[in-house]
């Protein structure tokens, strides 16, 4: 910002005056100069010759501010600079003429066109329009109508305060840039911005000189720290841009994500060395900050860093950082918290989070960032995906599962639900189509649906069936294996089997509309069967939920590129801070909250943010009962339990895996001797305790019929309600009124109708 220095104003008298002189000047020297002396005119010579300079100098501009802010009438000076060297000129020239020719020499200068049309006429005619040029420019101040101005006391004349742009420009004219006493002489300031927290502006150095004015100059001068002043180059290396901070910069900070950053992750040797941040920004959602991190010139591409490591480098702990890399492997995210958002849970708001998108995705949570958390079930042109979820005892992987569950019944899926450990998910196995418990009711889920798989297979080959669309009688048909490595495992009693059928699955289900979904507590691939063909399938053909785990999970097996910076045993068990190191009986104890369904999920095209799934206890409310989806196409459907028995391993080496000889059935082929179905293990457990007599009917709890018969869960509530609408049991009722619970052989007698009736 280069003006001129405010001054006082001068009366219209005085500019007048100086006009008045600056424009008789050339003529009243002509006159006297013959008459003067040798050394009067030696004396005048050398005072001309300085104020010819002073002159030159003022009217090219290269008068230092200092020295004209501090001269008499120096406003005056500059603003006339053009009409006042006119006139030193032609004094000068009267000067010359009279003192070195004398009267003659003057008459001939003054003597204008009456010297025509001699050479000498011709330079008086010049030197003539040069004298009336001036006060042709001064015509403004010479007209000006002469007032006498009222006299004022200097209290009453207002003075304002200087800016804060003329304080700092006044400091660095007095200290920096001074002529004679400055620290960088000539080194002019430029202020360009002005604020609460910094100024910036630009120095230029005189003609030929480079700028180099330090920081530790200026610190000086303006009492702030070095540290605080920054300088970037300008177009040319007389000029430089500068940068004072009135307050201690973010990026010196280390409690900012800026300072933290540059201090700690990004210095030589550091986690991050060769970034730097970008577009620092509040993050409301989480109480800290959120930036855009980018690669160095001399840096390629972006590491994933560790978790932990990473969270050390910022100094805070890794349930408060978020690193989420980009596309673009120049770029990431990086999300410093004050609270973690997600430790106050995310209540389920309602299945309609869960209605599939027209691309299949569902929201089964929220993100750190606040965006929703989401996988996807189905694809409209790729078929089905796959999904993994991996977690330990605790971390949330049942109300995961439950969720996942749930999503599928919500969209029609027909739901086969194999749990070894039996009954450990009762809102799963009400809403499956078919739910097997315990290891050999396990098996018989994946039998099941392994002669789904290759029914629709044979039926696709046969139609030239493309593209797998879902109808209510072909609907999706979600494999859900709880604790796969139960029956994947290197001692599981199925192991041979279970693993055929997953690998069958993991290959083909994805086209056909039959995906799998596994879930393990670890990932290693001793425990997925021993085939890389189900973990390549479904690591890389679908999502993966990771979940709190140990912290040898990621090293067990290859994760996706995309989850290289999520290590799951980075995640606490529990949310409270550390405890103290001294014992104080007075503190009340801190009952921890459990950081269950805390983990890291993506698709294998999508970057694994932290994320929590939503807080479920029972999804029992939400499921439609009366619409449990099943597969209808399946031509062997009723017949589900005879499946389910028998092995289909394709080998002739008897039931080495528990099961009979393998058999596929198709299209209604002949089954094989019929072994008893739930239908028939009921009915037996009930006349096993029938009167032998038939005297009177024997009615049993529910609960007792099931120990009976041996079968538990949904199946056995399915089987019950199905044999009570064909009257082959019934409730039990007392005074008309229906006893919950207990059932007894038979159709429900008559109103009145006693038991020796019923005998007779």
């Amino acid at each position: 910002m280069d003006t001129p220095a405010t001054t006082s104003p001068r009366a219209s008298a005085t500019e007048r005056t100086i006009a008045i002189a600056t424009s008789a000047a050339p003529v009243a020297t002509g006159l006297l100069a013959p008459f003067l002396d040798g050394g009067a005119a030696f004396t005048a010579a050398i005072a001309y010759g300085g104020a010819a300079g002073f002159m030159a100098a003022n009217y090219m501009n290269r008068l230092p501010h200092g020295l004209a802010r501090n001269l008499p009438a120096g406003d005056i000076v500059r603003a006339h600079r053009s009409p006042m060297f006119i006139s030193t000129l032609a004094t000068g020239m009267a000067l010359g003429v009279g003192t070195l020719m004398g009267p003659q020499g003057a008459d001939a200068l003054m003597a204008g066109a009456l010297a025509l049309p001699s050479v000498p006429g011709i330079v008086s005619l010049g030197w003539w329009g040069a004298v009336a040029l001036v006060p042709f420019k001064l015509r403004s101040v010479l007209g000006r109508p002469h007032k006498t101005a009222p006299a004022v006391a200097p209290h009453d004349v207002p003075v304002p305060p200087p800016t804060a742009a003329e304080l700092i420009l006044r400091r660095w004219a007095e200290h920096i840039s001074h002529p004679r006493d400055g620290a960088h002489k000539g080194q002019e300031l430029t202020v360009r911005t002005l604020g609460p927290q910094r100024w910036t502006g630009t120095v230029t150095a005189p003609a030929g000189v480079s700028v180099n004015v330090t920081a530790a100059t200026v610190s000086s001068v303006f009492q702030v720290p070095a540290s605080w002043i920054t300088f970037t180059e300008g177009t040319h290396t007389g000029e430089r841009h500068i940068t004072v901070n009135l307050v201690a910069p973010p990026e010196i900070d280390p409690s900012t994500l800026a300072g933290a950053w540059k201090k700690y992750a990004a210095r030589p040797g550091g986690i991050m060395a060769g970034t730097h941040l970008k577009d620092v920004q509040d993050d409301p959602n989480t109480g800290g900050q959120v930036a855009l991190v980018v690669a160095d010139e001399n840096t390629d591409k972006l590491i994933v860093p560790d978790r932990a490591s990473l969270a050390g480098a910022l100094r805070t702990t890794p349930l408060l950082v978020s690193y989420e890399p980009r596309q673009n492997p120049r770029e990431a995210i990086i999300r410093k918290m004050e609270t973690n958002p997600l430790e106050a849970g995310v209540p389920f708001p309602g299945v309609h989070v869960l209605k599939a998108d027209k691309d299949g995705f569902v929201i089964i949570g929220k993100g750190v960032s606040g965006f929703p958390s989401r996988i996807q079930l189905f694809d409209r042109k790729l078929g089905a995906q796959h999904l993994l979820v991996a977690g330990v005892t605790g971390s949330g992987k049942g109300g995961t599962l439950q969720i996942v569950a749930l999503a599928h019944h919500v969209n029609g899926s027909a739901i086969l639900y194999a749990d070894p450990k039996g009954s450990s998910n009762p809102s799963v196995e009400a809403m499956a189509a078919h739910a097997g418990l315990g290891i050999d009711g396990a098996i018989g889920s994946l039998r099941i649906g392994y002669h789904l798989l290759q029914h629709r297979i044979a039926e696709s080959a046969r139609l030239g069936l493309k593209n797998f669309q879902p109808s209510p009688m072909r609907p999706w048909v979600p494999l859900v294996l709880d604790e796969a490595s139960k029956m994947l495992g290197e001692n599981a009693t199925y192991k041979k089997e279970a693993a055929f059928i997953t690998n069958a699955f993991a290959t083909q289900g994805r086209s056909l509309g039959m995906p799998i979904v596994l879930a393990n507590q670890i990932m290693n691939l001793a425990e997925l069967g021993g085939d890389a063909a189900i973990r390549d399938n479904i690591f890389y053909g679908g999502a993966l939920i990771l979940l709190r785990s140990d912290s040898d999970q990621k090293h067990r097996v290859d994760l996706p590129e995309n989850f290289s910076g999520c290590n799951p045993s980075d995640i606490p068990a529990v949310w409270a801070e550390e405890r103290g190191m001294v014992y104080d009986p007075s503190t009340p104890p801190n009952n921890p909250e459990r950081t269950f369904g805390l983990g890291f999920a993506a698709g294998p095209d999508g970057a694994p943010e932290m994320m929590r799934n939503w807080i479920l206890e029972d999804a029992t409310p939400y499921i439609a009962h009366d619409n449990i989806a099943v597969p209808e196409d399946l031509p062997l459907w009723d017949e589900r339990e005879e499946l389910a028995s028998r092995s289909v391993l394709p080998s002739d080496e008897g039931d080495e895996d528990g099961g009979s000889s393998p058999t596929t059935f198709f299209g209604g082929a002949d089954l094989p001797k019929k072994t008893p179905s739930t239908d028939d293990k009921i009915l037996q457990a009930l006349e096993d305790v029938a009167d032998p007599l038939g005297l009177e009917v024997i009615y049993k709890h529910k609960d007792e019929i099931s120990a009976l018969a041996g079968v538990t869960g949904s199946t056995f509530d399915n089987a019950l309600s199905r044999l009570v609408k064909t009257e082959k049991i019934h409730r039990q009722t007392k005074d008309g009124k229906e006893i919950r619970g207990m059932y007894g052989l038979g159709a429900a007698p008559e109103p009145g109708e006693t038991n020796e009736d019923r005998a007779v």
